[in-house]
């Protein structure tokens, strides 16, 4: 009797097994990775453990020890993934199909551990330099993240809509304690006798919220915003907007009371990238509107307050924030919101209701307009070429000292521009040109930053800070540079490069 066409005893108990062992690994490596965006995201910005005493040490331990805990259990599971994908090449497939961007991430890993390899430090090279943590130990954990998180984590609309009520609190909080209401008492510091002392006024005028210094706030807060901007713009529910408009007011309010130079460029680059997207649809141009009313209106809105309640500002150690009082207060800004407003009523009650005799619908359409992307980008570069050659004048005195942009401090690039940053920046220029051959191309090691001051830098800089030590050029271009080099400079770059590209051609093709 023949056996053709029979299927082998055991066979199918044993796909059955290989079945299930594919589903559990994928369930599992995709379970951890979501639980890490989730904890990431959400619990990270709310995490504390000294107030502002150690903020700073409080989110590295979070950040590394979690993530290294989190990185070796995926490091396991995905090499089980492999096991039971091994008839499919899993691993082959991630190499051959690789994108852009990963070829740019692997490359700057690469180059990292070269300079970690080849750092005249290793314990810096390695863990960092103390109170910056960004030695090779952090950017392999990131490199990790990136390489889990871009291949296994599935959008999950409830750990963003988390995300963004844990942004919104942290905004709430910053907002408040701009207003001296400090319910956490967070700016105060318990004693031994379980009293409590209040900080300086320098202090207050540093940190805010959960995440310690205004600096790192701001790049927090920078890089939430556009996720609620997202949700307004992209969601028709009204219940969505109304949320997703609270949280952007609070973003808005925020940014403009902590006093970060740095968050208003960024604000303006957020709302040129949303502008461009917005010309495609009416739609899309009428929330783009109703974003830029928002930020507008909210920014008023929080000057109005600062002149009624004068009684409840911080004090400002450093002096008035002349940016800040222009963006809340001056007579430009109300005339651009009443200029905006007036815009929106007739594109939403005229523009939008013009139809089409014959086809019914709305004949106005907006993508007839997608020449003013060019008109932004025009105006842009103008504005820049513009201030870079006022800079140029005002730090070289071409102007006469009657003029009114003689003391205008921001145009004028000394040593202690930008808190400090126009030494700092110098100090990095000169490290850099200063270095060995091999310093050239790989760096000094990663967040070695301060190794090269003391070698090529070492006077100016105890000279400048009366002794402290220069541990970051405070430019992540410039400290890159330094650290790791023209080919470390490059592939990072490449990284953030590679990726707007993508974006930009899907929305062109689109």
């Amino acid at each position: 009797m023949s056996s053709k066409g029979k299927r082998p005893s055991g066979s199918g108990k044993k796909n059955t097994k290989e079945t299930a062992f594919k589903q559990t690994t994928d369930y599992l490596i995709k379970m951890v990775v979501s639980v890490y965006v989730f904890a990431m995201l959400v619990i990270y910005p709310l995490y504390m453990e000294k107030k502002y005493l150690n903020m700073g040490d409080a989110k590295y331990h979070f950040f590394f020890y979690l993530g290294w805990t989190v990185m070796a259990l995926l490091l396991i599971l995905f090499i089980l993934y492999l096991c039971a994908h091994m008839d499919e090449d899993i691993f082959g497939k991630y190499i051959t199909h690789a994108s852009s961007t990963d070829v740019a991430v692997m490359a700057f890993m690469m180059i990292s551990f070269i300079s970690f390899l080849f750092a005249h430090d290793k314990s810096m090279a390695s863990m960092g330099y103390g109170g910056w943590y960004m030695g090779f130990a952090s950017q392999l954990l990131f490199i990790f993240a990136y390489f889990f998180v871009s291949k296994f984590w599935d959008w999950n609309p409830t750990t963003m809509i988390c995300a963004m009520f844990a942004g919104g609190i942290v905004y709430l909080i910053a907002v408040l304690q701009r207003f001296d209401i400090d319910f956490l008492r967070l700016y105060e510091n318990i004693q031994e006798d379980g009293s409590y002392i209040k900080l300086a006024d320098e202090y207050i005028e540093k940190f805010v919220s959960t995440l310690g210094q205004t600096t790192w706030y701001s790049s927090y807060a920078v890089l939430i915003l556009p996720f609620g901007m997202f949700w307004y713009y992209n969601d028709d529910r009204k219940v969505s907007r109304i949320l997703s408009g609270i949280f952007v007011a609070l973003g808005a309010a925020s940014l403009c009371t902590v006093n970060s130079d740095s968050a208003y460029v960024a604000i303006m680059l957020i709302m040129m990238v949303f502008f461009w997207f917005a010309i495609e649809s009416n739609q899309g141009f009428k929330r783009f509107l109703e974003l830029s009313l928002i930020f507008l209106l909210t920014f008023r809105f929080i000057g109005i307050l600062q002149t009624m309640f004068p009684e409840r500002m911080i004090t400002l150690i450093t002096g008035e924030e002349k940016i800040t009082n222009f963006v809340n207060k001056s007579t430009f800004m109300l005339i651009a919101l009443l200029a905006v407003l007036a815009l929106y009523i007739v594109y939403d009650i005229v523009l939008l209701k013009t139809t089409d005799e014959k086809t019914g619908r709305c004949s106005f359409d907006i993508k007839k307009f997608k020449f003013l992307r060019v008109v932004m980008v025009v105006a842009a570069c103008l504005v820049i070429t513009v201030t870079v050659i006022l800079i140029v004048m005002v730090t070289n005195r071409m102007f006469p000292a009657s003029s009114a942009l003689y003391n205008i401090s921001f145009l004028d690039f000394n040593i202690d521009w930008g808190n400090c940053r126009g030494f700092n920046w110098r100090m990095a220029v000169k490290a850099f040109s200063h270095s060995s051959l091999k310093d050239f191309f790989i760096g000094v090691g990663p967040d070695c930053f301060a190794y090269s001051m003391d070698t090529y830098c070492a006077e100016e800089v105890a000279s400048y800070y009366h002794g402290l030590q220069l541990a970051c050029a405070h430019n992540e271009w410039l400290n890159m540079l330094v650290a790791e080099g023209v080919l470390g400079l490059f592939t990072y770059t490449a990284i953030s490069a590679i990726s707007s590209v993508y974006v930009l051609r899907r929305s062109l093709s689109s």
